[in-house]
């Protein structure tokens, strides 16, 4: 079959459904839009605006950590400085001066830019986009109203926000204060009880065989110690020593409402102190060094009232008034009494101290009393002092009755035994001999260390006259000293007599006291431990501004996110493109120009073109100031000195 015959069908031709759609406006304009590079909107969920979000939001992470740091502040009040996390606080804050201004800067510049560029497609005065723009910091925040030379409603609340930038920075920095603890805390103690049981009944019985060594030893390292230890709060073996309520109570110092009276303990002053030896005392941890205490102890001490008279005696006749004496060293020291302690007395005991010398003889008449006091004690670890003396009302048999009149502690069984008189002034009396003297050799008239005391209680031991066959002279001495002294001889013996072994130095926390003899009495005591550390103590004040500037940091850069994705039109503020946006004096080319461009973008795109504020009006008699571009499009011309300008 021949097909060449045949014809073939012309192509197709477009249908009328094809040339509807070539026709068709909106694809035409889409297309042209496409070719020009044209753009919606932003909209609220683009990718752009999730971006410019995420972007912005994560300036706020600064015033997360600033406020995490305010927090962490918070939670370690009161942490001592050495401890984790305190250093790495104070690390941060050294530099947080210098941070914080830093980040909100940044955060407040945002804010500021995204609110003018957000009110600017709503509308805003020029005066209002000027202020936002032009405060960028603290400086120009208080500048800005006087170059402007006007106001309006936002002036102050930048000011406001600026403030708050330096201050932030400041209260990061001293927002912690090294300080001694404050944390106490309730704490036992334990001491002495004055009147504890005697623990002999003479220096030839069993038992006085036994504690005589360890109480002679106790009594003779307390006289030969040195001044600087006997005018101290705290004896060698670092017992608390009782001041002299009385003493007080004489003199021109007045008490509080309360009756306490302040001991001074400082350097150039020193209290009268009731006794050489002090209280034993401890605590639970028994004064840890890195501790302060404090606790108030009810004691008691012998004291004696004295009255002296100086007369001549010779040697043959002190002999025989030493003899028939009750109590003698067998030297130069007699003791006697009118009437017998008796237990159940109720009038002062009366003793007669008598000394020999070849000077004069030395009568005193001493009434003795027991007087009871508080004392405020304060301890820096180990080292103590009575900082308060009040004495403690008793009644008249209470006072009249003392120590050696077989009196015991309140509370307590423990009574001692029988003939604490005799045997307490038995062994006084020959306690200030020395070795020396104590041999068998012939009566020699020395002075022993209880007489040198009176007149040089610095040496006893090594005074002039204890070695002078002419005794040592206490006339000069008058009545208030001798007091005072004898009531310190006659409390530090009645210490060593009862509790040698603890006040040498053996004196723990709930120890069952107990030689085998008599039991000694304590005392228990609640007061207060306080950790001897530097601890970090936040300032409230500066605590709270910290907050604040942190606070409005975080919400300036939420706002700002915010702002952010509200903007529909392009970032132009803040460059340089933004003065020749549709300008008639600035030649850009075809095709470089358009509306909804970032001016980032745009920046990089015409980057090469130059622009100058020249004179757009050279031919007139006038010229007009113009921001433009250099080249032969535009008839820009630099300024002249002698031209004038609108």
């Amino acid at each position: 079959m021949d097909y060449s015959s045949v014809k073939t069908r012309d192509p197709p031709q477009d249908g009328v459904s094809d040339r509807l759609i070539k026709e068709d406006p909106s694809r035409q304009t889409t297309t042209l839009l496409k070719d020009e590079g044209a753009r919606l909107p932003k909209r609220l969920g683009s990718a752009d605006a999730i971006l410019q979000f995420v972007l912005d939001i994560s300036l706020t992470v600064p015033a997360v950590c600033f406020l995490t740091y305010g927090f962490m502040v918070l939670c370690n009040n009161g942490v001592p400085v050495n401890q984790s996390p305190i250093p790495a606080l104070h690390m941060a804050a050294k530099y947080s001066p210098t941070l914080f201004p830093i980040a909100f800067s940044a955060i407040a510049t945002n804010l500021l830019k995204a609110t003018a560029a957000w009110r600017l497609e709503k509308g805003i005065t020029i005066l209002s986009l000027e202020y936002l723009l032009k405060c960028r910091n603290v400086f120009s925040a208080v500048t800005a109203p006087l170059s402007l030379q006007a106001v309006n409603l936002i002036t102050p609340l930048l000011i406001v926000l600026w403030a708050s930038s330096p201050l932030g920075g400041q209260a990061a920095l001293r927002v912690m204060d090294t300080v001694p603890s404050t944390a106490t805390e309730s704490w036992p103690f334990e001491y002495l009880e004055f009147i504890s049981p005697f623990r002999h009944t003479g220096a030839s019985t069993s038992a006085g065989y036994e504690v005589m060594p360890s109480i002679q030893a106790a009594f003779a390292a307390a006289l030969s110690s040195p001044m600087d230890a006997k005018t101290k709060a705290q004896d060698l073996f670092g017992n608390i020593k009782i001041p002299m309520v009385e003493h007080y109570q004489q003199s021109s110092q007045t008490s509080d409402l309360d009756g306490w009276y302040e001991v001074n303990t400082g350097p150039n002053t020193s209290p009268i102190w009731s006794s050489l030896i002090g209280l034993p005392a401890t605590s639970l941890d028994g004064f840890s060094p890195g501790s302060n205490y404090s606790f108030k102890m009810e004691t008691s001490y012998m004291s004696a009232n004295c009255s002296t008279q100086h007369t001549l005696m010779k040697f043959n006749e002190w002999e025989q008034y030493r003899n028939s004496s009750i109590y003698h060293n067998n030297r130069n020291l007699a003791l006697r009494y009118p009437v017998f302690p008796l237990s159940w007395a109720t009038e002062p005991f009366r003793l007669i101290f008598t000394s020999w010398s070849r000077a004069k003889t030395t009568n005193a008449t001493c009434i003795l009393s027991q007087v009871y006091a508080e004392v405020d004690v304060g301890c820096y670890g180990s080292v103590c002092a009575p900082g308060r003396i009040r004495r403690i009302p008793k009644s008249e048999n209470a006072t009249v009755r003392t120590v050696l009149h077989q009196a015991a502690a309140e509370g307590s069984p423990y009574r001692g035994p029988a003939g604490v008189f005799f045997a307490y002034f038995e062994t006084f009396v020959s306690s200030g001999l020395s070795l020396y003297d104590l041999q068998e050799r012939q009566i020699k008239p020395f002075a022993s260390a209880i007489e040198t005391y009176f007149t040089e209680p610095s040496a006893p031991f090594s005074a002039a006259g204890i070695s002078s066959w002419d005794g040592t002279d206490m006339s000069s001495i008058g009545d208030v000293v001798f007091s005072q002294r004898f009531s310190q001889l006659l409390n530090t013996f009645w210490l060593a007599s009862v509790a040698s072994r603890n006040v040498t130095g053996a004196f723990n926390f709930h120890d069952e006291f107990d030689d085998g003899t008599y039991r000694i009495v304590t005392q228990n005591a609640t007061g207060t431990r306080t950790p001897d550390l530097l601890v970090m103590r936040v300032n409230g004040a500066w605590l709270s501004v910290l907050f604040v500037a942190s606070v409005t940091m975080l919400v300036t850069g939420i706002f700002a996110a915010i702002l952010g994705c509200l903007r529909r039109g392009p970032d132009v503020l803040d460059y340089s493109t933004f003065f020749f946006r549709d300008s008639p004096y600035v030649h850009i080319p075809p095709g470089k120009y358009r509306s909804m461009e970032d001016a980032s973008d745009q920046v990089r795109r015409i980057r090469d073109i130059r622009v100058c504020i020249g004179d757009v009006d050279h031919t007139g008699d006038v010229g007009r100031l113009a921001f433009g571009s250099v080249d032969a499009a535009v008839p820009l011309r630099a300024q002249k000195a002698e031209r004038y300008y609108v």
